[in-house]
């Protein structure tokens, strides 16, 4: 029997792409390995960024400079943050010019994460906060190098019919990492030095294994295009009467925002707002990492093929942003620490859903076949965003002198309006 282009195991032929541009949707691989691939990537840079951002850049910045370690958190991971930005722009669109045996994409994932494991491992090394800034930038550079070329394989290299489900496992990677980096992180906080050390492995091994299980096609047959000064411009240029783009690119940006105003401040939250020691502090982000993990594992398995079956990616991301409003209302309520371990588990449906079925949802609104690199990056600075302005609301939140509690207001409010910037979205279900 001959394979159809929807049976897992088989490779897609190329096909033309919908404008007959340079960019066909074919993929040397079955959907299974692709699949695989992704998970793997996707597990790879998102477990030393959690583990980094939730406990073990807070821990050294803590032991550096206690007295100012809520404004340097903010500090820093906004200066990160916006370098992540640019670089998610700037390499998804050298992506699109790239030529070579190994496709457009895998070389930039591959050199993105030999990058990024040198600069974690050199955070180890980091003594004072300039150098901590310098070293965190320059990872954040390198992952989002990673992370340009992970995101533009979806529509390269998979029929529309499946980008639920593919974005699934590229999902549950992501969500498993996270988890796993809280974990892993909390293993280390009276030595984020030596966290640092091991998150540099998984860093640079997993890309580099994602790429080995799902080459490309060569695409040196492709016609080269120069990449002049005024394309360099137009890298940064955003794309025009294209409303449906810009609902999805705020509704991402107002999700990740209220997700990471609480998740990002978890270990000063049980500290300093709910009273734990360091030690209880650890175990307690331990467990909600394992109900959160839990909970994100189920939603992304679940919703991503569901999202295919029905043709439906609006409802399920509508929803997700919701389950992690809803959660972050529990310990505006109550300030115990076990109302973090419901945010834990409705975030962690919403984020479940949320990063199954949002990246189908973005490959589907971009305007321009050919700069799917560059769209997608723009679509990212979100991510990035919502990562900019976290620790900066937080940090503006809780120095006009109502303590924490601001932080889960403002964070329930944002994503109930990011549930209704995805709802005027007209051509996507």
């Amino acid at each position: 029997m001959s394979a159809t282009p929807l049976d897992p195991t088989a490779p897609l032929a190329p096909v033309p792409a919908p404008d007959g541009d340079l960019h066909p949707i074919r993929s040397r691989t079955g959907m299974g390995r692709l699949g695989v691939a992704l998970g793997l990537a996707g597990f790879g840079w998102v477990l030393p960024f959690g583990a980094s951002t939730t406990v073990l850049l807070p821990a050294k910045i803590a032991a550096i400079d206690e007295p100012n370690k809520i404004a340097l958190v903010a500090t820093i991971t906004i200066a990160g943050s916006v370098i992540a930005l640019l670089a998610n722009v700037l390499f998804g669109a050298l992506s699109d010019h790239t030529r070579s045996r190994f496709g457009r994409r895998n070389p930039w994932l591959i050199g993105g994460g030999v990058a990024a494991g040198v600069f974690m491992a050199l955070l180890a090394t980091a003594e004072s906060i300039p150098m901590l800034i310098l070293w965190w930038c320059l990872y954040q550079m390198a992952q989002n190098v990673i992370i340009a070329a992970l995101v533009a394989i979806v529509p390269d290299r998979v029929p529309t019919p499946r980008r639920g489900t593919i974005s699934a496992v590229y999902g549950l990677g992501c969500v498993v990492g996270a988890t796993s980096g809280s974990i892993l992180g909390a293993s280390f906080i009276a030595a984020p030095s030596s966290g640092f050390l091991a998150l540099a492995v998984f860093v640079i091994v997993l890309p580099l294994a994602a790429a080995l299980i799902a080459p490309d096609f060569s695409n040196n047959d492709e016609p080269r295009r120069k990449l002049t000064r005024r394309e360099l411009f137009d890298t940064f240029s955003f794309p025009r009467k294209a409303p449906d783009y810009y609902w999805a690119l705020v509704g991402r940006l107002l999700i990740v925002l209220g997700y990471y105003m609480v998740s990002g401040y978890q270990l000063y939250i049980l500290t300093d707002h709910m009273g734990l020691d360091d030690a209880a502090a650890a175990q307690f982000i331990t467990l909600a990492a394992l109900v959160n993990l839990a909970a994100l594992t189920v939603a992304a398995l679940v919703s991503g093929p569901v999202s295919d079956r029905l043709g439906r990616r609006k409802a399920p991301v509508i929803v997700a942003s919701v389950l992690i409003g809803v959660g972050a209302v529990f310990p505006l309520i109550v300030a115990e620490p076990w109302t973090l371990l419901v945010f834990a588990v409705l975030g962690g449906l919403g984020m479940g859903v949320y990063t199954s079925v949002d990246a189908a949802l973005m490959s589907e609104v971009l305007p321009n076949e050919a700069s799917r690199g560059k769209d997608l990056g723009i679509l990212n600075m979100a991510n990035t965003g919502g990562q900019i302005l976290a620790p900066f609301a937080a940090s503006v939140l809780i120095g006009v002198g109502f303590g924490f509690t601001p932080i889960f207001i403002v964070a329930a409010a944002v994503c109930a309006v990011g549930a209704f910037a995805i709802a005027p979205i007209k051509s996507v279900r």
